[in-house]
């Protein structure tokens, strides 16, 4: 049970933070947005390491690093294409990501239980519909954010599967490295490209807070992972695609099919039947 709800959190902070962090990417530069993003997470963990005193991560720092140049790649693939929209359609195939850990904890004989296997298929499948848009005039698939999407969809995969690695010395340590390391990576981009991170004005507050949500998000899933089979953690953490349709449906009037509610539906569905099978 406890692994179910960590993974939840862990869904519910990531949506929010990709509607938050791909709403300002319509208006301000993608690397701006991600130093911000890691800042505001850097700063969390380091007060959450030193609170708990977590222990370093020992010969598994390679695995946390390595987990950061993933997540690098994947976040300015997501903000790209939550910036190109339709919300709804990318959404959904960024999805994907939590099949690479999933996969292999399959393969790795961490498998759940087939009641929660089914509840986790139907949770997915009702992500993935509640995520569809409508293809509305103006709300059809553009190409290259459907790129963006995929790539985002691999890359996040790959930091998921690495993360857990990292996560078995500690989940709260992992994470720390992981962000340090982006804002390490992503200010030397910023040099290269000699560009300036200039944010617009008031949204610093807003940027470091859904930093602060996504370092959430990942310790939660970390931890969700170590709690319980891999699998269960990898596909309840990535439901949160259908948080950001939602809230871009409420804030930016992306309006949404009759079967995305029966999607809603079903995820809901999923997700309580998961819980059942773990309680």
């Amino acid at each position: 049970m406890t692994a179910v709800l960590l993974a939840l959190t862990a869904s519910l902070a990531w949506g929010i933070a990709d509607f938050g962090g791909g709403s300002a990417a319509r208006r301000q530069p993608t690397l701006t947005i991600m130093l911000f993003l890691r800042l505001g997470g850097v700063a969390t963990m380091t007060v959450v390491v030193l609170a708990t005193s977590a222990p370093w991560l020992g010969d598994r720092w390679p695995f946390a690093v390595g987990s950061a140049l993933a997540a690098m790649g994947g976040v300015f693939s997501l903000l790209r294409a939550l910036a190109i929209g339709p919300m709804g359609v990318t959404a959904p195939i960024v999805a994907a990501s939590g099949a690479v850990p999933a996969v292999a904890g399959l393969f790795g004989g961490d498998a759940p239980s087939g009641g929660m296997l089914l509840g986790l298929a139907v949770a997915a499948a009702g992500a993935v519909i509640a995520s569809r848009a409508p293809g509305h005039d103006g709300e059809r698939a553009n190409p290259t954010g459907i790129a963006y999407a995929l790539a985002a969809a691999t890359l996040f995969g790959v930091n998921l599967l690495l993360v857990h690695q990292a996560a078995e010395a500690s989940a709260v340590t992992a994470v720390l490295v992981q962000r340090i390391t982006e804002v390490i990576g992503i200010t030397l981009l910023l040099l290269l490209t000699r560009a300036r991170p200039a944010p617009a004005p008031g949204t610093v507050p807003i940027l470091l807070g859904l930093g602060v949500l996504e370092g959430v998000a990942l310790s939660s899933y970390a931890a969700a992972s170590t709690h319980g089979p891999l699998t269960l953690a990898a596909v309840l953490s990535s439901l949160y695609p259908a948080v950001t349709v939602l809230l871009a449906r409420a804030f930016h009037h992306e309006r949404l099919a009759r079967g995305q509610a029966v999607g809603a539906a079903l995820t809901l569905g999923g997700v309580a039947l998961v819980v059942a099978m773990s309680a």
